[in-house]
């Protein structure tokens, strides 16, 4: 018998490879020849396992979070670590993952964005604060303010009349918004420590 935790691995990678409203219970059973008692045992419905499945990729973003922050050897380093490691995670997932979870699940997406983007906030105005501190950032930026700017910029970023995903990707669009938040708050000696490590993870 599968293990819940095969299932919800194996269905996350259906998930990502096609989206989510074209991945039925039925599919993800044929595929993991798993009968489908077997699966609604386990996963009465498609929501819990799709919040099972959510909740492993937010297992997986805090693990390589204390990898990046163990490993960088600068603060811009590890913001343009975290930079890339979130544009190669999105680009294996299908565009019409996103916009199936933000249309169809909403009871699922808007809990799970709250907790990101509060999470973010709060790391960002730490980040910012340890950026002045140590002379990389303006001593004229708010903190608070640019964080929220910069989420806000993000939901922007998932708008699909300004973004369709035929002519852009999200992680392009990330990367534009997330390079140029950070050159847009350093100082002039700043600019060249943030381009040095750009290049040496660009091709990450």
């Amino acid at each position: 018998m599968a293990s819940k935790e095969h299932i919800v691995n194996e269905s996350l990678q259906l998930f990502r490879k096609m989206g989510i409203r074209s991945v039925t219970m039925d599919y993800i059973a044929e595929q993991l020849r798993i009968s489908k008692r077997t699966l609604y045992e386990l996963f009465p419905k498609k929501e819990d396992l799709l919040t099972e499945c959510l909740n492993k990729i937010k297992e997986m973003h805090h693990q390589k979070a204390q990898e990046i922050l163990s490993t960088s050897e600068h603060i811009i380093e590890t913001f343009i670590l975290f930079m890339r490691y979130h544009i190669n995670d999105m680009k294996q997932f299908h565009p019409m993952f996103y916009y199936d979870l933000r249309k169809y699940y909403p009871e699922i997406a808007c809990p799970q964005t709250e907790y990101f983007h509060n999470q973010m906030l709060i790391n960002m105005q730490k980040f910012i604060e340890e950026g002045k501190k140590q002379g990389i950032f303006r001593q004229d930026i708010h903190s608070e303010i640019a964080a929220k700017l910069l989420i806000e910029q993000f939901k922007i970023a998932s708008n699909e009349d300004l973004f369709p995903y035929e002519k852009y990707s999200y992680a392009a669009v990330f990367e534009h918004i997330s390079i140029n938040f950070l050159r847009g708050m350093a100082t002039v000696q700043a600019i060249e420590t943030i381009e040095k490590y750009y290049q040496k993870h660009i091709n990450l």
